[in-house]
């Protein structure tokens, strides 16, 4: 265990030191817009087992490393302070992140159904995953197709992680193309020019009895636990339900990312009501190292991600899953850019490409994205964007009792419930259109 540690450390750096290298020495690679992590995961993914075969990936131990980065990485994002300010903007971004997952969820599902009426060997369950990989990102694909494969979908955490890596070829290439055309429609309309980067200095913290980096990994480990012992102990409590516990522990564990996220909010309030009361007196939890670790963490993850698909796992489902997101990321497109256009009236660049890098990749391709148009960060939108996805984690509540239908339909082998998962998703898509339109109604009126 520890060996494969080290060794997969060894690879992954590896990785990145070849990516640096390419983009230091080959000038088009400086000129396009490619996060290191990855470049570095498609030259995993190309000199690894499936092309080349000249480095030996052990892909089930990458996908337990994918699986506890996703964890530590939400736990880091959980615990930072976010100064609020009541911008009503907000509320509307949460409705275009649980939107789109719900038109991704529908699109993906609908012709899940149409490709497994040619081929039956395709599960519509499989549709479901769309707006994981895509909206969510190549850790929660893995984790909950992972979980999936366990109740019987073949090769699911290898589907999961293919339908990541073709979100990513839609928000690194596609988000390329959009910033482009999106740029010169920018700079013809309103004659605008891009600032330079500012610099940024950063107070960091250090303590006379611990490292300041020590003790933020420390904090993130115990909540961690806590989160592994809170999900040990309900799937005791659900043991006794039959299939049906153990199909809804199996959806829990794959969501430990969000149960770690819920504890990390937990501690921060209560950690800060002891700060208000003079029980703790140190500033122990420093958003510039939390946020230096979530960008490490997820960079690790997300070349291992895209270094773990393996084709030859895929083949029965390669031209299905094809189809799929190639459907799914031309309508993802077009929905984003029509729903970014009507919610925000300023900005408006700005927060179609971010949301679109987000919802296509990760919320890390959606800055990136982000920061060539809108370099200092002064637009709003990458507020937007993670205060937005706050607020989605409560909005999208639903969405998570939902994707309980795919596992039951997994294990059971019915597709009955594919179907009401489908029917749930568009009653809940109207119910969300309706606030939508209540939202901007009020915001233009205020």
């Amino acid at each position: 265990m520890f060996t494969a540690t080290i060794e997969t450390f060894f690879i992954i750096s590896g990785l990145f030191t070849i990516a640096i290298l390419l983009k230091r020495f080959i000038p088009l690679l400086r000129k396009v817009l490619i996060p290191n992590s990855i470049l570095a995961g498609f030259i995993g993914f190309i000199i690894g087992p499936n092309l080349l075969n000249l480095v030996q990936i052990d892909v089930e131990f990458l996908g337990k490393i994918i699986y506890h980065l996703m964890a530590i990485g939400f736990i880091a994002l959980s615990l930072r302070k976010i100064e609020q300010n009541g911008n009503k903007s907000y509320f509307g971004a949460g409705l275009i992140i649980v939107g789109t997952y719900l038109f991704q969820g529908i699109i993906g599902v609908s012709f899940g159904f149409i490709i497994h009426l040619f081929d039956k060997n395709f599960s519509p369950a499989i549709g479901y995953i769309i707006p994981l990989g895509f909206g969510q990102g190549p850790g929660q694909a893995f984790s909950i197709d992972h979980q999936w494969e366990l109740l019987g979908l073949h090769s699911g955490s290898s589907v999961g992680l293919a339908i990541a890596a073709a979100g990513f070829g839609w928000a690194t290439i596609g988000g390329i193309i959009i910033l482009n055309w999106l740029l010169i429609k920018w700079k013809k309309a309103k004659n605008n020019v891009l600032v330079e980067k500012k610099a940024i200095e950063v107070k960091d913290y250090e303590f006379p009895d611990m490292d300041g980096m020590t003790i933020q990994l420390v904090i993130i480990g115990m909540i961690y636990l806590l989160t592994y012992t809170f999900l040990i102990f309900l799937e005791k409590l659900l043991s006794p339900l039959g299939n049906f516990g153990q199909t809804f522990s199996t959806v829990l564990w794959g969501f430990h990312f969000v149960i770690g996220a819920i504890f990390g909010m937990m501690f921060r309030d209560f950690y800060n009501k002891l700060k208000e009361k003079n029980f703790a007196r140190e500033n122990y939890l420093n958003n510039f190292l939390l946020i230096r670790i979530a960008g490490g963490v997820f960079d690790f993850m997300v070349t291992a991600s895209i270094s773990a698909v393996v084709l030859a796992k895929i083949q029965q489902e390669f031209w299905g899953i094809f189809t799929l997101t190639f459907i799914a990321g031309i309508l993802t497109y077009l929905f984003i850019m029509s729903i970014t256009k009507k919610t925000f009236t300023k900005h408006e660049v700005e927060n179609r490409i971010a949301f679109y890098g987000m919802l296509t990749g990760t919320i890390s391709t959606g800055m990136a994205l982000l920061r060539e148009v809108d370099p200092a960060l002064e637009s709003g939108a990458a507020e937007n964007l993670v205060l937005g996805s706050g607020i989605s984690m409560a909005i999208g509540i639903p969405l998570i009792a939902i994707l309980d239908l795919p596992s039951l339909s997994i294990s059971t082998g019915n597709n009955i419930y594919n179907l009401i998962g489908l029917g749930l998703m568009l009653l809940y898509g109207l119910l969300l259109f309706i606030a939508g339109k209540l939202f901007l109604r009020k915001s233009r009126n205020s």
